[in-house]
């Protein structure tokens, strides 16, 4: 995963946080708000509940004010104060909040009617003198039944309030208990994700870049083998693989700026000695010529002097090479086929072949598209490989020489040939070393035949590579591009 997808991941889940306790925190303030305003408005009723019952009950000391005393303006103020009452009874019916509540104000305001009504026709029958009768009506009808049913009618409705005002109270409680319960579970989550945040942030951003800084200050100080190890799959990850290739590039360059300082030394030395070399072996080869074109010459003489001709000529062949390795080569393209360069190589060197009685399999792919090269340097560069692959190859052992197109998806890219030997192969610890110009492990070898090969190669912008085959022996690879307009021109 990248970085800026963990970030992004990161600042998503702490927004998400934040906003859980904002969510929290407003169902919080919202029901405290609530509760708060159930429990002030139960208050206030129950408030309205007690002046309500404080009003009934001083129309009940305005009855017995008229019986005990006789005071007629107890008629008066009962009515004066019904109709407080009724207003009292419209206040809690306006500010009721449930469909209960509303019920037991409509009882009581049933209750107190019948009171009302019972004390008025008590009050006429004292105004008409029927004392005796009202006395009883009190006794019989207001007493036991009207004021009971009064009382227990506003006993409930205090009873209700009460109650109300203590759910609303217990529910205050919980939300407060509820929401700090919830935000100290989300501040928890808060934390534990930043503690994990952190924790990653450490894991794979701090130890990669210490690990890339370290890495890097080994690279600097020239150890270009040394690789970073980080295996994550973000940018980390990619910079890590980054400075490895720019390392194995680096390195690359090295070994080529250490090989052409070792040619550039080595050609000056190669000129100096060819030279002092080339001069005898001109005039000594010219002597031997002239004295073999006498006719006074014995047999056993002029076998000596052709010996001498033919010594001179290998040496003269040597120190070509010898020049050819070292000093830079310009090849004439013309458009070619691989495969008959190929053939003409193997026929140059199939003598030697022959001797050993070594068999050559030969698998060259037909009608290979026309590849640009210089024929006569190709041509070197595969006689000096058949050489060497004939000289690893034992008495009546096989060679392999195959050709094949190489192809992008459907496009053609390139043309690869391939030499095998069925040979001990090379040592690991030496492949490194087989392209160096005059390494080599044969006593009487040059160390110049794939140095030559691997320059004709780089010089028609190629490769040659030198590996061991699982089954035993070598195998060497070259590599030719293909222009992409012939590829395509092959490809119709």
């Amino acid at each position: 995963m990248l970085i800026r997808t963990k970030l992004r991941i990161g600042y998503l889940v702490i927004f998400t946080l934040v906003v859980c306790i904002g969510l929290v925190m407003v169902w919080a303030l919202r029901s405290w708000e609530t509760a708060v305003q159930d429990l002030t408005v139960s208050h206030a009723q129950g408030l309205r509940a007690e002046r309500l019952r404080g009003d009934l009950y001083r129309q009940i000391k305005e009855i017995l004010d008229r019986f005990v005393s006789g005071d007629r303006s107890a008629r008066g103020e009962f009515e004066s104060l019904g109709v407080m009452v009724e207003g009292e009874l419209a206040d809690l019916q306006k500010h009721s909040q449930s469909k209960a509540e509303q019920d037991r104000i409509q009882e009581l305001e049933t209750a107190h009617r019948q009171v009302t009504k019972l004390v008025g026709e008590i009050f006429e029958l004292l105004e008409n003198g029927a004392r005796e009768r009202a006395i009883q009506r009190v006794e019989r009808e207001l007493e036991q039944v009207a004021f009971t049913r009064q009382d227990e009618q506003i006993d409930r409705l205090r009873a209700y309030y009460d109650a109300a005002a203590l759910q609303s109270m217990q529910r205050t409680r919980a939300v407060a208990t509820q929401g700090q319960l919830l935000a100290g579970v989300v501040v928890l989550l808060a934390l534990a994700w930043g503690a994990g945040l952190l924790f990653g942030t450490q894991l794979w951003l701090v130890k990669p870049l210490q690990a890339i800084g370290r890495a890097t200050a080994i690279i600097s100080t020239g150890e270009l083998t040394h690789r970073l190890h980080v295996n994550s799959q973000d940018e980390l990850g990619e910079l890590a693989n980054s400075i490895n290739r720019m390392a194995q590039s680096l390195k690359g360059i090295q070994e080529r700026v250490l090989q052409a300082e070792r040619l550039a030394a080595a050609g000056e030395l190669s000129a100096y000695v060819a030279h002092n070399i080339r001069n005898p072996l001109a005039s000594i080869r010219s002597t031997a010529q002239a004295a073999l074109t006498g006719s006074d010459q014995s047999a056993a003489i002029r076998l000596t002097l052709q010996s001498v001709v033919e010594s001179v000529d290998r040496l003269n062949q040597w120190v070509r090479h010898f020049l050819f390795a070292l000093k830079p080569i310009t090849p004439t393209l013309a458009s070619a086929d691989l495969n008959r360069v190929v053939a003409q190589a193997l026929d140059v060197v199939r003598p030697t072949f022959e001797g050993k009685r070594i068999g050559v399999e030969l698998s060259l792919a037909e009608a290979l598209p026309l590849v640009p090269l210089d024929e006569g340097y190709f041509e070197q560069a595969f006689i000096a490989l058949l050489t060497n692959a004939c000289e690893a190859t034992p008495q009546e052992g096989r060679i392999g020489i195959a050709s094949r197109l190489i192809r992008e998806g459907q496009r053609p890219t390139g043309i690869a040939v391939e030499l095998t030997d069925n040979g001990e192969g090379i040592p690991p610890e030496m492949l490194q070393k087989v392209l160096t110009p005059y390494f080599t492990t044969k006593s009487d070898g040059v160390g110049l035949g794939l140095t030559m090969a691997q320059k004709v190669a780089s010089a028609h912008g190629g490769g040659l590579t030198v590996s061991n085959r699982q089954e035993g022996g070598a195998i060497v690879q070259i590599i030719l591009p293909l222009p992409h307009s012939q590829g395509a021109e092959h490809d119709g």
